[in-house]
């Protein structure tokens, strides 16, 4: 299992946003205790709602940097490349996308993915027959200051930064039938599956590797990529000490598996104080069984 400067690892969304930075601190100090009871009741009201802006603020502005993942979606005629939260997906930026392959039966071919205009603009590549696609996607430096604001810089630009971190994303989807699902990549944060995911009945067995290793404790999310699901509604798993984990399937139909992983110090000590990566894996699944 790999251990080398393994500090948190966890699951995306709400549990990444908290991964990526930790909670904000408002400031406020506890009222006096010479204070009369219900001016300490208000002023505690106060303080708690304070909080609560400042943390809703804080989500908002840590979300670029560690709340938001990288999906691919296969369309038939090639993959569409997507960012954000399964239900409110953002237009990715071309340019951090720093490189899209798709692995076929008997070849790789590197991807050349362009932006559509339009009423819906979407990043995508074309790609005919069955493949496994895997993208990079490099979202970054990005700092946290001591106001409470982020900034997309690293902390050899603002060294007043109270925290600072890389984020990267990677990101996987099996399409065909003879796309060859099991292919290990090589990216440093990946999700390979144990059995063919369009068979799985239920679950899913997959394998968590970080640095070629597997990565003991790192929690797996299963979203169906469309869907905003609560913290307590997702399917999760907790990966063993080889790295795997069994994963729930609630429902037939497209799924998205995402884990991440926190590692401190930064290999960039300079420039961040941690990198955070991301790594989602997408496949569509036949058997109408669920948990």
């Amino acid at each position: 299992m790999q251990m080398a400067r393994l500090v948190h690892t966890d699951a995306m969304r709400s549990d990444a946003d908290q991964e990526a930075w930790g909670p904000a601190s408002d400031g406020v100090a506890a009222p006096a205790a010479a204070f009369r009871h219900h001016r300490r009741l208000h002023h505690e009201s106060t303080r708690t709602m304070r909080r609560t802006a400042l943390f809703a603020a804080f989500l908002a502005l840590a979300a670029p940097a560690g709340a938001h993942d990288l999906w691919l979606d296969p369309t038939g005629s090639g993959v569409q490349i997507l960012y954000g939260h399964p239900h409110e997906p953002e237009l990715p930026s071309a340019g951090k996308l720093m490189s899209l392959t798709a692995y076929e039966p008997a070849d790789a071919v590197v991807l050349k993915a362009k932006l559509e205009a339009g009423p819906a603009p979407a990043l995508r590549a074309a790609h005919q027959g069955d493949a496994l696609f895997a993208a990079a996607y490099d979202n970054g430096y990005w700092v946290r200051l001591p106001n409470g604001s982020y900034r997309n810089a690293s902390k050899r630009m603002l060294p007043q930064a109270d925290k600072s971190l890389w984020s990267v994303k990677f990101a996987k989807a099996v399409s065909g039938p003879t796309a060859p699902w099991d292919k290990v990549v090589g990216q440093p944060l990946e999700i390979v599956p144990l059995e063919a995911p369009s068979a799985a009945a239920g679950q899913i067995r997959v394998r968590v590797l970080f640095e070629g290793r597997p990565l003991g404790g790192a929690g797996v999310v299963a979203t169906d990529g469309v869907t905003f699901k609560s913290e307590a509604d997702q399917a999760r798993a907790t990966t063993d000490a080889e790295g795997v984990a069994v994963v729930p399937l609630r429902r037939a139909g497209p799924q998205v598996l995402g884990v991440s992983h926190r590692v401190t110090p930064s290999q960039t000590p300079t420039l961040a104080d941690a990198d955070s990566y991301g790594a989602t894996l997408a496949f569509t699944v036949t058997d109408p069984k669920t948990n």
